[in-house]
């Protein structure tokens, strides 16, 4: 595995160079390091401390040129563990798709993030290490989506996984055969942002539809205000409230949430963060978070850094 990184890396830098060098056509090679020690309440009263990866990724990313005046781009990014050192380095996919833009929009397939995560949930999950949960979306890959083009400020974007008989997680009790439509529009007024999404989850056993609303307004250039509605039915509700502020080599934000739960013996909860970001470089920053989260009232504490490369 080593030899076959080491290989890749090398491989990848040349192409880099070539393809860069070509008018109607570039390929960029990227990547990241993420390191954070915690300490986080565990079930039972105790807490636990360690220092661990926290996403570090690689991959690459490229355009070209095609016909009809279209361009064609794709992103194959892979995440590995960069915390300990081990016989064997364990890659798992973190997202790879192609697809083509012009003056429709764009069109991609393959695996990205759930269209409805961006725009509803990852306002409020501002942070490097914590995390403010949100209400089931459909899992991530076999997907085909859209995205429009602003029409008078408005968006739309519309995706659909496809999972037919042969694939492998049909047995599995995450996914089932059949299709699970998204859908989100978007509408932008000068420093309003708002966004309603909906995920149908049908091909995932047991569940039913989620719907969310989320607005973002921006007070001036450093301060922006976050707000967050969803639910996903007979399951939960979840709604909260967040705010960023840039202040000029880092940034200061937080968000809080309420739950409630629809399932018998299940009680409602909070969840809340706070963190502050500290920028060294240009792509360097080091981080501090903590907060309470999940339904057993958990702490935690963090501290962290992220080195893009």
């Amino acid at each position: 595995m080593k030899r076959s990184l080491i290989a890749m890396a090398v491989s990848s830098a040349a192409f880099t160079s070539i393809a860069q060098a070509a008018d109607d056509s570039y390929v960029d090679a990227y990547g990241n390091i993420q390191l954070v020690y915690h300490n986080s309440d565990v079930a039972g009263g105790d807490s636990e401390s360690e220092i661990t990866d926290n996403g570090s990724t690689f991959g690459f990313k490229g355009e070209t040129k095609l016909n009809q005046g279209l361009t064609g781009f794709f992103k194959y990014e892979l995440e590995a563990d960069a915390d300990e050192k081990t016989s064997d380095i364990d890659v798992n996919l973190d997202q790879a798709y192609v697809g083509a833009k012009g003056g429709f929009g764009k069109v991609q397939i393959g695996t990205f993030d759930s269209i409805y995560n961006n725009a509803i949930q990852d306002g409020l999950d501002q942070f490097e290490f914590a995390g403010i949960s949100g209400s089931a979306t459909t899992t991530e890959g076999d997907t085909l989506a859209y995205f429009s083009p602003s029409f008078g400020g408005f968006e739309v974007q519309l995706a659909a996984q496809v999972k037919g008989d042969a694939e492998s997680e049909v047995s599995s009790t995450q996914v089932e055969e059949g299709e699970a439509f998204t859908a989100v529009v978007k509408y932008n007024l000068d420093a309003l942002t708002l966004a309603l999404g909906y995920d149908t989850l049908d091909n995932t056993p047991n569940a039913k539809e989620t719907i969310g609303l989320s607005a973002s307004y921006q007070l001036d250039a450093a301060m922006t205000l976050k707000a967050k509605y969803e639910e996903n039915t007979d399951v939960d509700t979840r709604m909260g409230v967040g705010a960023s502020y840039e202040y000029g080599i880092g940034r200061l934000y937080g968000s809080f949430q309420q739950v409630e739960l629809d399932l018998a013996n299940s009680e409602d909860y909070d969840e809340y963060a706070l963190g502050a970001t500290y920028n060294l470089g240009e792509d360097v920053y080091v981080y501090v978070e903590a907060g309470q989260q999940s339904a057993d009232e958990l702490d935690f504490t963090a501290v962290g850094a992220y080195y893009g490369f």
